[in-house]
């Protein structure tokens, strides 16, 4: 029931023991069978992931493939729908993590609703942290995870399914050829008195207490101001953005300057006790990451991130002025 509330609605919401990948794996699962023509809108190293996901289930995935340092152009996709639209579902990642771009969902996911097109979303790294209003927007698959914007351990995949969904799956030819990622079993327990294995109760106790913690004040506009600041910082800095347009509440990518390889810049860091990521994939090769989701929006760590950052750069000939430009647009943004 707090799933549900977090995402405001009152369809079904269930747990899955085992990260936010089951729980892609398991909604491609559950609604592809064979020969099913699926849309895999990608502008990104996971929305193109779940051509994988599509093709171990026997499916056919057709990739509408979108600009890596924008959001998905929805006008573009009306243009592709309206020439071609005979699929059972599309995928779509609401966050792209590596990129640190967040897809329009609030119109991707009605207009695919338009075309009769069942939606299978990520919202992996962005639930919690990003608007997400699953029957205005018209969704049919929600995926979370327990540890990210909703900062509980690391462990547990939400899921959220409409009653189109779960017809879908009961309406199947054949067979869920799986008994772990079959999503029937999860939603129907209630029904039957049963339930598909024996749940985690130290992940399942902490994701209540941090669903608590999130229902009880706005955290989507914190996220959005913690994004706010991070960007203003780096912009003001002189530093690249990867991102172009269609900014993430959640997590800010950014070209790594020429002073120092992204490789060389995580180990100075972990060497400072900090742990960042770089991109993931070719065309994020030279980006590194800086997370402002769930428990990270603390003033310390980025008072710290940015003054370990300015010292790797002096090191390496080039002046930034991060924690200077961080504090000014905290002040701007009021986010502490």
């Amino acid at each position: 029931k707090k799933i549900s509330k977090l995402v405001h609605t009152k369809a079904t919401s269930f747990i899955m023991l085992g990260e936010g990948i089951l729980g892609l794996d398991a909604a491609v699962s559950s609604l592809v069978e064979k020969e099913d023509r699926i849309l895999i809108l990608s502008n990104g190293v996971f929305g193109k992931g779940f051509s994988d996901f599509v093709k171990n289930s026997g499916g056919e995935p057709v990739l509408f493939e979108g600009n890596p340092r924008r959001g998905i152009d929805v006008e573009e996709l009306k243009t592709f729908l309206e020439k071609d639209s005979d699929f059972k579902a599309a995928t779509l990642v609401h966050c792209e993590t590596p990129s640190g771009i967040t897809n329009n969902i609030e119109e991707i996911c009605p207009l695919l609703h338009e075309y009769g097109i069942l939606s299978i979303v990520d919202s992996v790294s962005g639930m919690g942290g990003e608007n997400v209003y699953f029957d205005e927007y018209k969704i049919d698959v929600l995926l979370g995870g327990s540890q990210k914007s909703i900062s509980a351990p690391t462990g547990l995949t939400l899921v959220t399914i409409s009653e189109r969904a779960k017809k879908t799956i009961a309406d199947r030819k054949t067979p869920v050829p799986s008994y772990y990622l079959n999503f029937e079993n999860y939603y129907a327990y209630t029904d039957q008195f049963d339930f598909p294995y024996t749940m985690s109760e130290n992940l399942t106790y902490a994701l209540d207490k941090a669903l608590d913690l999130l229902l009880e004040k706005d955290f989507i506009a914190l996220h959005k101001k913690a994004g706010d600041v991070i960007r203003d910082t780096v912009k003001e800095s002189g530093l690249e953005l990867f991102p172009l347009d269609s900014f993430s509440n959640t997590v800010t990518t950014v070209y790594t300057p020429s002073c120092i390889s992204k490789d060389d810049l995580i180990k100075a860091l972990y060497e400072k006790d900090i742990l960042i990521s770089g991109g993931i994939g070719e065309e994020l090769k030279n980006t590194f990451r800086i997370s402002h989701m769930g428990n990270s929006i603390q003033d310390e760590y980025f008072e710290i991130l940015f003054k370990a950052l300015d010292e790797i750069f002096i090191e390496g000939g080039e002046h930034y002025n991060l924690p200077e430009n961080y504090r000014k647009a905290k002040e701007k943004y009021k986010l502490f």
